[in-house]
Parts: structure tokens; sequence; C-alpha cells
């Protein structure tokens, strides 16, 4: 980790500043909100059947057994390439960060689900949505392993466009079938935007290879 304040920072500290904001507009039910969630809703509720019936199952992958299925899954390969410190690190954000970071601001802000239109069920609170802050968290760790990892920019540019589309697609399931508003699904990526930055930044230089544990003499 580097102790230099980059860009990059200002621009995340921003991000953090508009979702301090955004999470403010959600807790206080602001109109222009109100006014964005039901549009963009009843937008998507108005899509293809076929589609709706693919984001059905789409949106199970970012289930909680699924996703610790996969969190294992990838936890696996990454130990077995000798890459325990880029496990800890996958396994610290998708399995921790995430999940935790989600639930605290859930019991704080404590919205309601959505209730007019319904393709599944589901209980808990609403703001932030947790599939769309896991996906992110999880996916964008990936992303950052592959980045440290592989030297190809053309394979990395494929990765982190496929690697979009699979979290906007995880963002648009949630409001599909009915469990989440628009602005949960934005609020939870930028949340796991902001816990993958974090993450991120302090463990700069220390995510690839492998752990070593000194031995007592």
């Amino acid at each position: 980790m580097t102790n230099r304040w980059h860009r990059r920072d200002t621009a995340m500290l921003l991000l953090f500043l508009f979702w301090l904001y955004w999470a403010y507009a959600v807790w206080s039910r602001t109109a222009w909100l109100v006014s964005f969630d039901h549009g963009v809703a009843n937008w998507l509720h108005h899509t293809p059947a076929w589609f709706q019936s693919a984001m059905l199952t789409y949106t199970l992958f970012g289930n909680p057994h699924s996703m610790t299925v996969i969190i294992i899954v990838v936890t696996l390969i990454l130990i077995i390439g000798r890459q325990t410190k880029s496990a800890v690190f996958f396994v610290v954000n998708a399995a921790l960060l995430a999940a935790y970071g989600n639930y605290f601001i859930k019991q704080i802000i404590e919205r309601p689900r959505p209730t007019a239109w319904r393709l599944t069920n589901i209980g808990g609170f609403s703001f932030p949505s947790g599939h769309a802050t896991t996906t992110t968290v999880l996916i964008g760790s990936l992303l950052v392993i592959a980045y440290d990892l592989l030297q190809n920019s053309v394979v990395k540019r494929w990765l982190l466009g496929l690697g979009l589309v699979a979290i906007g697609l995880m963002m648009v399931s949630r409001v599909i079938v009915g469990v989440h508003y628009p602005s949960d699904v934005v609020g939870g990526a930028i949340l796991g935007s902001l816990l993958l930055y974090v993450s991120t930044r302090l463990t700069t230089g220390h995510r690839t290879g492998q752990l070593h544990f000194k031995k007592r003499s």
C-alpha cells in the first residue's frame, strides 16, 4: 500500500459523498427518487417475457447458497494455483465486507421491499440490494486479481466488459423480479464499488503469491 493520495482517491471520495446523498434520498423518500424508481421499474416490468424469465433464473446466482459455492470454488482454484494471498483477498471481500457491510446499512435505512410486482418472494429490507453489492464486490475482486496476474491487455479489457455486463444484469434482475427498487440496486453497486476500492487500496502490492508464516526459533 502507498500512503500517497491519488486522483482516483478523490474520485472515490466524491463517489462516497454521492452515495451518502443517495442513501439519504432513499431514507427520506425524496420525490425525484420516487419518480426515478417508478419510471425505471415500470419500463423493466414491461420488457419481453423471455427476458424476464431469463432474469428470474439469472438472479438465483446471487443467492447466498450460489454465492457460497462460487466463493468456495474460486478460493480453491486460487489456492491450487499457489495464489493464497489472492484467495484471502477474495474471501475477505466477497464473504465478509460485502455481506456485513450491506447488512449493516439495511438495518439503518430499514426500507420495505416493493410489493406491487413480484416474480419471487424474499424477506428483509430493501436498501441497498445485497445481490448488487455482493456481485459487484465478487466480480470486482476477480477482476482485480485478473489484472494483477494477467499480462494481456486485450484479455483484461474483455474480462472487464464481461464483468460489467454481469453486474449490470444482476442489478436489472433484482428489479425485474420485483424485490428491489432501481435505487436499491444503484445504491448496492455503489456501496460494493466503495468497499472493493478500499480493500484494493489497502492491499496494493500484497495480493499475489503465497502467504508465508515465520517459524518460531
